[in-house]
């Protein structure tokens, strides 16, 4: 009887706390944090091909607040970062840091500043994956 007590209270933990510290709200959020953060993706894999239109690239500009926006609507972040397959929270902050700097040097394009959009687009996907 006490083994079967223990293998209850083991499996009901983990379902326990998974829903006191997360909520269905969170998990949505982290869907469409997903989806933002493909979104950046295939705009800067545009970007190095060339076919960037103008409106994708404003966007650039917003990312940033919605990424730091759908962050801090998610909690329990930890149990669905692997749920959902979200890179860390770390990772999502430093790349709104860069975003920034990653649109004024693909708008403004000034030259000799390719090179470090390139730089910036690598670093942005090696964060990000």
């Amino acid at each position: 009887m006490n083994i079967g007590l223990i293998v209850v209270v083991s499996l009901a933990f983990p379902l326990l706390w998974l829903s006191a510290c997360t909520d269905r709200r969170s998990y949505y959020q982290a869907i469409k944090l997903k989806d933002a953060i493909l979104e950046i993706l295939q705009s800067i894999a545009e970007w190095e091909n060339g076919r960037l239109s103008v409106a994708k690239m404003l966007a650039f500009k917003s990312y940033r607040s919605n990424l730091e926006s759908k962050l801090q609507m998610i909690r329990g972040y930890v149990l669905i970062r692997f749920l959902t397959g979200i890179p860390r929270k770390k990772n999502i902050y430093e790349v709104c840091a860069l975003l920034q700097e990653f649109y004024e040097s693909v708008w403004f394009c000034p030259p000799g500043f390719r090179q470090q959009a390139e730089a910036l687009a690598r670093q942005i996907k090696h964060l990000l994956k």
